[in-house]
């Protein structure tokens, strides 16, 4: 593909993927949505190249096709390897954006009251602000006030507009909202201190609430775990020992095999789906 040819795909590949602009600028990368795209469309060309090539000499020299049939299936086949290489690079700045935004919003009420607690003392907003860079343990929310010590001292932007910068480029609702609240309350009255003693209690209020309906939910998991983990299995056994002395079957299948099946593939990935369902709760608080 010549250079012309190639950026010319390049041109055209942005305007489709511009969909994703805003995710991406929300998922915390280093390099600009266009230096991205580009990226993806040099992938692909490599991608095709050596896919088309691996599947025609598979086609023609390992299973001896005619190349009339041959060279159709590879390009079928590298079309599809394509389709599938472009949505999981255009899907993964979403699903980063996702992760990011539940990483800010599990540690942004702590955030919040540490904020609070400094400006109590009378402690300006880009003193706070620093405070917070500095000590913050998360670091997706530290990284998002390191960008607004950046914007204001190594840009040159005034307070106010590195807050709006910052609510727009966060992946978090919560966080934007906050944001902005703080750039309100510095424009008009400058008292932090309500501001963020307010927005403290409010959040430590929802993750009380968030915490109580994980108590619950676990709670459910835990009755779901016993029955289908500790009562069916034992129930199930019992009848089919049962059912092969007494002679019988299920769908054709012996008692001996169900007990197998039951034993090393029912169960444990039971067991599995409850591990993935418990750790994606716990992982949101």
């Amino acid at each position: 593909m010549s250079p012309l040819s190639l950026e010319a795909f390049t041109a055209r590949f942005l305007q489709i993927a511009e969909p994703f602009r805003r995710y991406y600028e929300r998922a915390g990368f280093s390099i600009s949505f266009e230096a991205y795209v580009e990226s993806i469309v040099k992938a692909l060309v490599l991608a095709a190249a050596s896919t088309f090539s691996v599947l025609l000499f598979v086609h023609s020299y390992i299973f001896k096709i005619a190349p009339v049939f041959a060279v159709p299936a590879s390009l079928t086949l590298t079309l599809a390897v394509l389709l599938i290489f472009t949505g999981f690079m255009l899907y993964y700045p979403v699903y980063r954006a996702y992760s990011r935004r539940v990483s800010i919003e599990k540690d942004l009420p702590f955030t919040v009251a540490y904020m609070a607690s400094l400006a109590s003392s009378g402690m300006g907003l880009e003193r706070l602000l620093e405070r917070v860079a500095v000590y913050e343990t998360n670091k997706d929310l530290r990284r998002e006030f390191f960008l607004v010590l950046r914007d204001i001292k190594a840009l040159g932007l005034d307070t106010v507009t590195a807050l709006a910068r910052l609510s727009a480029r966060s992946p978090s609702a919560a966080l934007s909202s906050f944001a902005l609240a703080l750039r309100e309350a510095y424009i008009t009255s400058g008292d932090l201190k309500s501001v963020l003693m307010h927005y403290a209690k409010l959040m430590l209020d929802e993750k009380t609430q968030r915490l109580r309906n994980l108590v619950n939910t676990l709670s459910m998991l835990a009755e779901v775990y016993t029955t289908m983990m500790v009562a069916a299995p034992l129930m199930f056994i019992t009848m089919l020992i049962v059912m092969n002395i007494l002679g019988g079957g299920v769908l054709g299948l012996s008692p001996d095999i169900l007990i197998l099946v039951l034993t090393f593939i029912v169960i444990p990935f039971s067991a599995v789906g409850i591990y993935v369902a418990i750790d994606g709760l716990m992982s949101r608080v």
